[in-house]
């Protein structure tokens, strides 16, 4: 039995994983599993489940490679992939209560007027601005890294690319503005 070819610095090529190559999936996976694997059990706060989707999230980039167009690394891409499975879970489980889950999803739903028909509607148009409330009380320097991280969706490197910053202050920027919005929305939601 042939043993299998160590992975190199230049391992994986997107042509080689476009390709097929088993070599190159595999050292994707060496390259990017744990740090996938702490990325979604910081979401779903499970282990098991976190592997389960680690390992949907390489099922679903074997499947989607050859939609991969290269705007952003595979690596920004596979944790697309990862972050999308995840709040599918979370949405899904009865466990989906995270505050900032749920300010997350607020600011990416859609602008549509919401009837007052409905408790729930109310409470949900209710929310939404609150939401928004929150987001407009940010200083402009943490507003702007949420509109390109959590609306616009975009990686890391593309926010930091963006506003002219290093990728370490976008995260540290990040962090403080989501804990900022936690706080106001605890302040105001009775947490």
């Amino acid at each position: 039995m042939e043993l299998p070819q160590p992975c190199t610095a230049n391992d994986p090529t997107i042509e080689a994983l476009k390709a097929g190559s088993e070599h190159a999936f595999r050292c994707l996976f060496e390259q990017e599993r744990e740090r996938l694997r702490r990325f979604v059990l910081k979401l779903v706060e499970d282990a098991d489940e976190a592997e389960n989707i680690v390992q949907e999230t390489f099922t679903e980039a074997y499947r989607q490679i050859e939609d991969f167009r290269g705007e952003a690394s595979v690596s920004t891409w596979l944790f697309s992939i990862a972050k999308h499975l995840a709040y599918g879970h979370l949405r899904k489980s009865d466990r989906y209560n995270y505050l900032e889950h749920e300010t997350i999803e607020f600011l990416q739903v859609d602008q549509e007027e919401t009837t007052v028909g409905t408790r729930r509607e109310v409470e949900r148009s209710e929310r939404k601005q609150i939401v928004h409330d929150a987001l407009q009380e940010l200083p402009d320097h943490y507003r702007r890294v949420v509109q390109l991280r959590d609306l616009e969706e975009k990686s890391t490197a593309e926010a930091a690319e963006q506003l002219d910053l290093t990728e370490v202050n976008v995260r540290v920027r990040l962090h403080r503005a989501r804990k900022a919005l936690r706080d106001h929305l605890c302040e105001r939601m009775e947490c």
